[in-house]
C-alpha cells in the first residue's frame, strides 16, 4: 500500500459519518465490534487507525493503544482528535506488512476496514496472531464480498479508477473461514441494509429483521 492512496481522502473522510445513513451504518458496525472485541488486558494494537474513529472510543475506555496507519494525513486527523480529548496514544506511521517483527505483545489487536487494502491478509493476520498475549483476541472488520456494499464500492471504482476502492479486495465469509490464522474463530455479521436504502427508518427495520445478506463481517480469533 502507498500512503498516497489514502492521503487525498483524509480531509473529507469523516464527512460520511455525518450523513444520516453513515451514522446508522457506523453505529451497527460499532455495536457488533463492541460485542466481539473483548481484550484480555489494557494493551492494544489498532491497525489502520485512519482518522481515529475507533481510536478515540478506545482511548475513552482507558486502553493503552498503539495505533498504526500508512497515511500521514489520516493519522494527523486522528492525532488531533486524541489531543482534543486529552489522551495519549503511541502512533506508528507505517505499513503493517513491513513492521511485524517490530511489534510487541498485545492483549487485543483491532483492524476496521483496512484489510480490504492489505495484500496477503491470511499471512499478515497469522503474523499478528503471534503478537497476542494468552487469551488475547484479534478482531477484523471488513465489508463483505459479494454484498450490496462491496458491489456499490466496485461501481465507484469502475466509474473513477483513481478511487481508493480501485485497490480494494472484498472477502466473503467463506474465504475468511479458510484462512489459517490460529486459535478459535468467531464471525459476527451486521449491516443488513444496502447503501441506497431509502431512509433511516427503513435501514433500522432491515437491520432488525436481518432478512438479507449481511454487508459487514467481523472476524475474531482468540489465542487460547
Amino acid at each position: 500500500m502507498a500512503n498516497e492512496l489514502f492521503d487525498p481522502i483524509a480531509e473529507d473522510y469523516d464527512n460520511w459519518y455525518e450523513t444520516e445513513i453513515g451514522r446508522v451504518a457506523d453505529q451497527v458496525e460499532r455495536d457488533l465490534v463492541a460485542h466481539l472485541f473483548q481484550p484480555s488486558g489494557p494493551k492494544l494494537l489498532e491497525i489502520g487507525c485512519g482518522t481515529g474513529q475507533y481510536t478515540s472510543r478506545l482511548a475513552e475506555q482507558g486502553y493503552n493503544i498503539t495505533a498504526v496507519d500508512i497515511s500521514e494525513k489520516m493519522m494527523a486527523k486522528a492525532r488531533e482528535k486524541i489531543a482534543n480529548l486529552g489522551y495519549q496514544v503511541k502512533w506508528l506511521k507505517a505499513d503493517i506488512t513491513q513492521i511485524l517483527d517490530q511489534l510487541e505483545q498485545y492483549h487485543g489487536i483491532l483492524s476496521m476496514s483496512a484489510f480490504e487494502f492489505i495484500p496477503n491478509p491470511e499471512e499478515i493476520l497469522a503474523g499478528l496472531f503471534e503478537h497476542l498475549e494468552p487469551k488475547g483476541c484479534l478482531v477484523l472488520g471488513v465489508i463483505a464480498g459479494e454484498s450490496s456494499w462491496s458491489e456499490f464500492y466496485g461501481r465507484k471504482a469502475k466509474a473513477k479508477p483513481e478511487s481508493v476502492f480501485h485497490n480494494a479486495r472484498f472477502y466473503t465469509e467463506f474465504e475468511i473461514r479458510q484462512w489459517k490464522v490460529g486459535g478459535r474463530l468467531e464471525i459476527g455479521k451486521a449491516l443488513y441494509f444496502p447503501p441506497e436504502v431509502s431512509s433511516v427508518e427503513r435501514a433500522l427495520t432491515m437491520e432488525k429483521q436481518k432478512n438479507t445478506n449481511s454487508n459487514f463481517l467481523v472476524a475474531k480469533w482468540v489465542k487460547e
